[in-house]
């Protein structure tokens, strides 16, 4: 099915989008404090040592990073198995309204000044917001069809299309 999206959005769903879930997979399950530590940005005049978390915040971020993990096995699975364009369709209108979720939140966290505060986003609100709108809006355009139409899906063993 990866075949028939167009390239650019091809690019963004299978390989970038993928990997970037497993940038958040793998620190939030060997780094779950630094990863819990990172989500908010320190102000200058609080800068605060990394601290040890209770085990109960361990859980739940290293239950977060398997959500994440679970997030990429999904869209592995629906990308480049499932041969209908509409699973693929509704597969990305759902990441598109999970999307709006994690930077809300993730914007709720930062407080209207930190999420406007572009220069001081440390690594991680860069992945919550900056990763996120980047993939929220390729959603959008090409929910819109603005990368131009899909290709039609070549059915295997004969030179016909769909």
């Amino acid at each position: 099915m990866a075949s028939q999206l167009p390239p650019f959005p091809r690019f963004v769903f299978t390989k970038f989008e993928p990997l970037s879930l497993l940038s958040g997979f793998l620190p939030a399950i060997l780094s779950p404090d630094w990863f819990t530590h990172s989500q908010i940005p320190p102000s200058p005049s609080s800068l605060s040592p990394l601290i040890a978390y209770p085990t109960t915040a361990r859980t739940v971020t290293r239950q977060l990073g398997n959500m994440y993990f679970l997030a990429f096995l999904v869209g592995v699975g629906v990308l480049y198995s499932s041969s209908e364009i509409r699973v693929v369709k509704n597969y990305l209108i759902a990441l598109w309204v999970a999307d709006l979720g994690h930077m809300m939140i993730t914007a709720e966290g930062l407080g209207w000044a930190g999420t406007l505060d572009v220069r001081g986003w440390n690594a991680m609100t860069w992945g919550n917001l900056g990763v996120t709108m980047f993939l929220f809006l390729t959603r959008t355009a090409y929910l819109m069809g603005l990368f131009g139409p899909d290709r039609p899906r070549v059915l295997k063993g004969t030179k016909k299309t769909e």
